[in-house]
This record gives structure tokens, C-alpha cells and sequence, in this order.
């Protein structure tokens, strides 16, 4: 498209040859076939919106006290699911998933590729390099490091993610992705195998929208893995939080409302009347209204604002007569309310059962004031909500590994890799979590372990104390039993030491064996020479 008549330099521009990635953005946008969220309607940018226009459907009846939502459609859940992912302390919790479960290491990388350990025997180091380099393509160039975490947000708010995989001109390569509304995207199912997927355009263009038919392998799709009704009623992660927060958001409104109403301070008028009749009282306290009150109006013609009145205002100075013995009118001040008066207590239950519904740990909100526990990475020190709360990240990080494993697939297939490479279970990729805690957790055992041998070794057969009449003690525990019982090893480890030991045994003694023949010293001098 040429726009010289907007620009007169965008002929030159046009002539410079775009950068990589713009070429790939353009590729994937030539070859794709749905249509996104965020297709633009020229006519109402400029027109503006109006006819067609889906505003959020508001699941509220006219009192704004309906706690359990019920939505008539898909499209209607996904937006809910958004208005809750607006609420501060939704998206403080949303966000701090998407932190932990999706977080670039020291080396700027943002997920991991490797073999699975029952394969890794069948593939060399060169293979290994390739298929490492394709991996790298598919998260650098084609999804984008800087929009993983995006995406896994999206994810948790939505419950569903549609990528549609775009190829580029050559067909040759996977040259970008784009997302798909997940609210007018549907999944074809038969007897519960996917065969395919519909998105109905009607719903983000009602004037010039279309059925779109797409296959399998064409779009990378996952779901949160619970469903309602079908399968193509997903319910997110958002879906046990309606209830605790709509009862959030009603007592904040409550106590907003009261605050605001009970804040303004009041003026209170005594007014003296002596021995005044009874029915004289209430038309004096009439006319003392209409002389101390300043009545303002607006002039229909001019605009301007007009005091009828002038007499003397209620933000003015009065001065009230006393008589000898102190009697007579008076005002005081009535201070508006300052305090929720412990209704607080309210609010922050409800918080906690939001975030109970979201699986956030206390530590992770609540300050130590607030009477949470301090946080503390530390496996010792681990709570079981900060337990489960890693658990889950790590069974999330996984489902939604799933599209990399798709988008992965599919390039290798153009790419024309032999079927040996095709198979996705093979492969092991996972995104980098903030906190390694299998990782911690493993380390922790191996220095409970190594404090175990430490402890027990001398209580294991050796040649001082297995011969007859030896002074030192007999052995307790037997090696095997000690490695399989005690350190917890499963007969596969066991194994495998054992193997691993007579190896570097023999390596040992070949390398002994050969400074002899140089006519070296072999003898044990209390160096640090480990074997390596």
C-alpha cells in the first residue's frame, strides 16, 4: 500500500528492505486465515462506534446483589473472566502466577528444550544442536520471548488460547502465530477426539463476518482442563473466584458508600423560643431557614449563577443574641464519620477467600502485620499452601507447554524432518519458573542424604571390620540395604552406582597403572587429585 498522499517520504521507505522479523510478521499475516481480536473496521474508527459495538453483558440483575453469575453464553464468561482480571488485587494474583511460571534465566532464556532421558541414547549431539536450533526459532522468531509471558496471562484469564499457526510464503517454515478470540473460536470434537475448529467472525464484525473451518495441525490450541457441560464450556482459573469476589467488590461498595455519606460534618442549630406558642414554633424555624439559607440559581438565558437571596450564609459568621441568664440559640458541630468502625475485618475475609480461590498463598499477600508468615524460599521453611501453590504452577507450566510442542511439531513437519523427529513425547520443553523448588527440593535431600552417609558409613562392611577377630566393630548394615532402605535409591540407582563405580575404579587404576610405566611416584602423597 502505497501512502504518499499522506506521507511524501513513504516512497522511499517502501524501497528499504524491511527488517527479518517485519518480513515474518508479513508472511504470517499474508498466509493466515482467521481473523483476531483486534481486526480494525475502518468504517467505525472513523465513524465511531456505534451499531455492532459489543460492550461487556453485565451479569448483575438491577440490585447489583447477584453473587452466583450465570452467564447465557461463552462470550459472556471470557468477558466476565476479563472484568475480574481488572480488580486490583485479581491482577496482583493473576500476575504473580505469570511471574512464577514464566521467568527468563540469567542466560535470557525463557523455556528449556531437551530429550527425554529414554530417547536420549537414539539421537547424537549434532541432531541434538539441530533440533536445539529449531526450538530456539520457533520461541525467538516466531511466538516471541518478550510475549510468553503475555500469552500465559492471556491464558490464565480466558481459560482457552487459539494460536494459529501461519506458514510463510515458501511454505517452508513457521513464520508467526496469531491469536484468535477464544469467545467466537470453537473446538470440533467426535466421541471426544479433536477434529478440527470453527471460528464464527460474526462476533467481532457482525456486517462482514464468515464461518472460518480450520484443521488440527492449523491451530495450536490448550485449554485450562475443566470443563462445564462440554467441552467447549472451559472454565478457567478464574471461575472459583466469581462468588467471593462479588461479595468482595459489594461490601467495598458498601462501605465506600457509607463512608462518603457519613463523612461530610453537619451543623447542628438550636434555636432558642422561649415562651413562644406552640403552634408559632415551626413557622419561626421556617423563616430562620429562608434568612440564613443562600439560595442559588441558574439563569436559564445566560448560564450564569444568580443568589436571589442576599442575605446571609450558613459558611458566613452569625451572631445570636444570649440572654442574662444564657439562654438563646447556639450551634455546635456534628463531625462526620472517619472510621469503618471494624468493618474492615469484612473486607479482608473476603480477600482471603479470593485469593483461597486463586491458590495464592497468605505469604505471597498478606503482610506480616496483616498476619501472614513471612515468605521464604527455602525448602525447610516451606508451607504447604506455598507447596501446593508451586505444584500448581508446575502443572499449569506444563498444560501450557502443550502449544510450543505444537507450534514445534508442525515446523519440523514443513521443514520436511524425517517422522523419527515428529513425535512430541520425545521431547521435554517447559517454561523457566521463577522458583526451581524440584530443584531445591532435590538439593535439600541430597545434603540429607550426604549428612546420612556421613553418619552411617563406618557402620558398613569393610576389610578392617568383616575380618575374624578384628578390633573394630562389626558392620550393621549391609550395602545394599543401606543404599535401597536408608538413602531411599531405587534398584535402577543402585544399579547404575554400582556400575559407575567400577568404572571410575578402573579408570583410576589405568592411570596409575600408566604413570608406573613413565616411571613416575603413584604413592598417596595427600594431594587433591580427585581422578578427574
Amino acid at each position: 500500500m502505497n501512502f504518499s498522499f499522506f506521507n511524501p517520504f513513504s516512497d522511499r521507505f517502501l524501497q528499504v528492505e524491511p527488517e527479518h522479523s517485519m518480513m515474518r510478521a508479513n508472511d504470517a499475516a499474508l498466509n493466515s486465515f482467521g481473523k483476531s481480536e483486534d481486526s480494525a473496521d475502518w468504517k467505525r474508527l472513523v465513524r465511531g462506534y456505534g451499531t455492532g459495538y459489543a460492550d461487556p453483558i453485565d451479569p448483575y440483575d438491577s440490585n447489583q446483589i447477584l453473587f452466583e453469575t450465570v452467564f447465557a453464553n461463552k462470550r459472556q464468561r471470557i468477558n466476565f473472566y476479563r472484568n475480574m482480571a481488572l480488580y486490583p488485587f485479581c491482577r496482583k494474583c493473576l500476575t504473580m502466577m505469570a511471574d512464577e511460571a514464566c521467568c527468563e534465566n540469567a542466560d535470557g532464556e525463557i523455556a528449556t528444550f531437551d530429550i527425554d532421558k529414554a530417547y536420549q541414547s537414539k539421537f547424537t549431539e549434532t541432531e541434538l544442536m539441530t533440533l536445539r536450533d529449531e526450538f530456539n526459532y520457533i520461541i525467538n522468531c516466531v511466538i516471541g520471548k518478550d510475549q510468553m509471558w503475555y500469552y500465559y496471562y492471556k491464558w490464565l484469564i480466558d481459560a482457552e488460547i487459539f494460536l494459529e499457526i501461519c506458514l510463510n510464503t515458501k511454505g517452508d517454515r513457521v513464520a508467526g502465530i496469531k491469536c484468535l478470540p477464544p469467545y467466537c473460536t470453537m473446538c470440533v470434537y467426535d466421541d471426544g477426539i479433536l477434529n478440527g475448529f470453527i471460528e464464527d467472525t460474526k462476533l467481532i464484525n457482525p456486517e462482514d463476518g464468515e464461518t472460518k473451518t480450520f484443521t488440527t495441525n492449523q491451530i495450536a490450541y490448550v485449554n485450562y482442563g475443566f470443563w462445564g457441560n462440554n467441552r467447549n464450556d472451559v472454565r478457567g482459573h478464574l471461575e472459583p473466584a466469581i462468588r467471593p469476589l462479588n461479595q468482595l467488590r459489594a461490601i467495598e461498595d458498601a462501605l465506600t458508600v457509607y463512608r462518603i455519606t457519613r463523612a461530610p460534618e453537619k451543623r447542628i442549630f438550636k434555636i432558642y423560643t422561649g415562651k413562644m406558642p406552640v403552634n408559632r414554633v415551626p413557622e419561626y424555624m421556617q423563616e430562620l431557614r429562608s434568612k440564613y439559607r443562600k439560595q442559588l440559581t441558574i439563569d436559564p438565558v445566560t448560564g450564569m449563577i444568580n443568589c436571589n437571596n442576599n442575605v446571609q450564609a450558613f459558611v458566613e459568621d452569625f451572631w445570636l443574641s444570649v440572654d442574662g441568664d444564657g439562654q438563646g440559640s447556639s450551634i455546635e458541630s456534628f463531625k462526620g464519620s472517619t472510621e469503618f468502625n471494624g468493618q474492615l475485618d469484612d473486607v479482608k475475609m473476603f480477600r482471603e477467600q479470593v485469593a483461597d480461590a486463586l491458590m495464592i498463598p497468605s505469604s505471597r499477600w498478606m503482610n506480616a502485620e496483616g498476619g501472614g508468615a513471612p515468605y521464604s524460599q527455602g525448602v525447610e521453611g516451606l508451607t504447604l499452601e506455598e507447596a501446593s501453590f508451586q505444584k500448581l504452577n508446575k502443572r499449569l507450566r506444563k498444560k501450557f507447554a502443550d502449544v510450543i510442542y505444537q507450534i514445534f511439531m508442525v515446523h519440523l513437519q514443513v521443514r520436511g524432518y524425517a517422522s523419527k523427529y515428529l513425535d512430541k513425547n520425545i521431547y521435554k520443553i517447559d517454561l523457566i519458573p521463577a522458583t526451581d523448588f524440584e530443584r531445591m527440593r532435590d538439593l535439600a535431600m541430597i545434603e540429607k542424604r550426604g549428612g546420612i552417609v556421613g553418619s552411617y558409613s563406618q557402620f558398613l562392611p569393610t576389610l578392617a571390620n568383616s575380618k575374624p577377630g578384628a578390633e573394630d566393630a562389626g558392620p550393621l548394615f549391609s550395602r545394599q540395604f543401606f543404599l535401597t532402605d536408608l538413602l531411599g535409591l531405587t534398584n535402577e540407582q543402585r544399579i547404575r552406582n554400582d556400575r559407575l563405580i567400577e568404572e571410575e575404579k578402573a579408570a583410576l587404576i589405568a592411570a596409575a597403572d600408566a604413570v608406573k610405566e613413565e616411571g613416575g611416584d603413584d604413592s598417596d602423597d595427600g594431594g587433591d587429585d580427585l581422578g578427574f
